[in-house]
This record gives structure tokens, C-alpha cells and sequence, in this order.
């Protein structure tokens, strides 16, 4: 039942496969048991595409029912016994120091061993690992989301970071101890992908000052960010990071009516977190800083 609810989320075999650790061979053998168990087919397929058939469409909120409600049973079970067991599916974004999420991981295996955990770092940013857990592909997921972008998410804030600008250090304007939006509206950008959260809440903030900026670089590594405006006389307003080699660029505040970076750990909204999922968030205070660095 689970192996059908992914493929039919996925709309792909491979792509099913690997969200569930397995073989594609195997996936594709279990959706096919079970339609010869239902006498029907599921799915439509071709040798270019997947699609749910009429009696996929109307099987598919029955098996997701099934398969949630047997996750909890297994949860309820594992609660009564005092051993939480089963799997934890956590998104994260690169190169954040605000959560020490292998620590994390590390005391909460070494409470409740029996709980597999998967850790998948998010190529397509705040809003694919929103977008994963909304959609039941994750458990949890660390984000960078303004509430506009958390519609159906339940969000616990662990961080608040400032913006700074990236210059080259003989740009005019590094010679300035502050900068405002205003005053980069003529920059050529070096900047996250859309989907990023500093992209979106960037995007937003120019285009409410009536800003249209020009993106010359898309880049999904904040690491970059510094040689990226070194190599292409650029600048870049990003979280603020601790860079290692600053050698010809320059960091300054963002001044004015400038936004937030806030993270936060997502969950599903309007439905209550499995045990496991509690039992991580109870834990990741100790492993959380709001120091003001991403």
C-alpha cells in the first residue's frame, strides 16, 4: 500500500524508488501484487510516463488513509511499550551552523535507537523541503519561510539572522558602513535559486520598493557566495555567514526596512506530530543557536 501511495505521489517508479530506499524492481513488483490482489489497474503506463488510472484516482485518499493510520498505530504501540521505533524523515537545507543537526541526531539516536532516521538535503531550498513535507515526503524540515510561504505548516522558530551586503571591495558603495535596498538597484546579483528562502524574501523585499533586479549568478551554495562576487564583480545579500577567505570582497550591514532571515523546524499543520518527531523537537533546543550567523 505504502510503495503505491509513493509511486502515485511521484508519478515516477525510479523516483518512488528511491524516496523509499528500494529497488525499483521491488516497488514496481508490489504495485502490480496489488492490482492483481484488487483485480483492477492503478496506474496508466507508457514507456515515457506514469499516471493514475480512474480507479487509482479513486483508491488513492483510501490507501493514504490506510498507510497514515497504520504509521500511527505502529507509533501508539511504540509510545505504550516506551520505545519509539520506525523511521524519521528529516529535509535540511547546506552549510547551516544555527543547528547542529548532527548532534542532534546523534542524542536523539542514542535515546530511541530503534527509530531510523533519514536526512535529505534539499537541492530546490526552503520551498521544496516545504513542499515535501506538506506533502508527506518528510516528517520535519528546516526552513528559512517568511509566513506568507507556510500556508499549511506549523512553524517553530530556533533562529533570527540579519542580512549583510557582499561587495567587491573597490565597489563605491564599500566605502559605506550601511546600505540600504535602494541603494543596490543597479547591482548585478549573485543569488540563491528561486524556491530559496533568501530568494523569495529578497524578491519580495526589491519588489515592494518597485526594484527589478538583475540575477547574473543563481547559485545554491551560500559558501560560494564570496567568490562568486569576487569572480563577477557582483553583489549579493545574503544571511550572515561566517566566511573563511573574504580576500577582496567586503561585508556590510543591510540598513533601512530590511528583512529577516528567520529558521524554523516545519511541520504539517493541523495534524498532531508523531511521537518521534515530538521527541526531536523537545531535544533540538539544545542544539539550536541565535547568535545572529546562519
Amino acid at each position: 500500500m505504502r510503495y503505491f501511495v509513493t509511486v502515485a505521489e511521484e508519478l515516477s517508479f525510479t523516483r518512488a524508488a528511491s524516496r523509499l530506499f528500494a529497488a525499483q524492481s521491488t516497488v514496481s513488483a508490489a504495485v502490480r501484487a496489488l492490482e492483481e490482489e484488487l483485480q483492477v489497474s492503478l496506474f496508466d503506463r507508457s514507456t515515457r510516463a506514469v499516471a493514475l488510472s480512474a480507479a487509482g484516482e479513486v483508491f488513492l485518499p483510501e490507501a493514504k488513509a490506510v498507510v497514515a493510520a497504520a504509521e500511527r498505530a505502529a507509533e501508539v504501540a511504540g509510545a505504550a511499550a516506551q520505545r519509539l521505533q520506525g523511521s524519521l524523515r528529516i529535509g535540511t537545507m547546506t552549510r547551516m551552523t544555527a543547528l547542529d543537526l548532527p548532534r542532534l541526531v546523534g542524542a536523539f539516536r542514542r535515546r530511541h535507537p530503534l527509530v531510523d532516521i533519514r536526512i535529505q538535503v534539499s537541492g530546490s531550498g526552503s520551498g521544496g523541503i516545504a513542499e515535501d513535507v506538506r506533502r508527506g515526503r518528510l516528517d520535519v524540515g528546516v526552513v528559512a519561510l517568511g509566513s506568507r510561504e507556510a500556508h499549511d505548516l506549523d512553524l517553530r522558530h530556533f533562529a533570527t539572522v540579519p542580512y549583510v551586503v557582499l561587495l567587491p571591495a573597490g565597489h563605491p558603495l564599500a566605502r559605506r558602513e550601511n546600505i540600504t535596498l535602494r541603494d543596490l538597484a543597479h547591482e548585478n546579483f549573485v543569488e540563491g535559486p528561486i524556491g530559496f528562502g533568501t530568494r523569495t524574501a529578497m524578491d519580495r523585499a526589491f519588489g515592494e520598493l518597485g526594484i527589478s533586479r538583475r540575477i547574473s549568478v543563481e547559485i545554491a551554495d551560500i559558501a560560494t557566495a564570496v567568490a562568486y562576487v569576487r569572480a563577477v564583480d557582483g553583489a549579493a545579500v545574503i544571511p550572515r555567514y561566517e566566511f573563511g577567505d573574504m580576500a577582496g570582497v567586503v561585508s556590510r550591514p543591510l540598513s533601512g526596512a530590511a528583512p529577516v532571515l528567520v529558521l524554523s523546524f516545519a511541520v504539517r499543520a493541523g495534524r498532531t506530530p508523531s511521537p518521534a518527531v515530538a521527541a526531536l523537537l523537545d531535544l533540538s533546543a539544545n542544539y539550536t543557536r541565535d547568535d545572529g550567523l546562519f
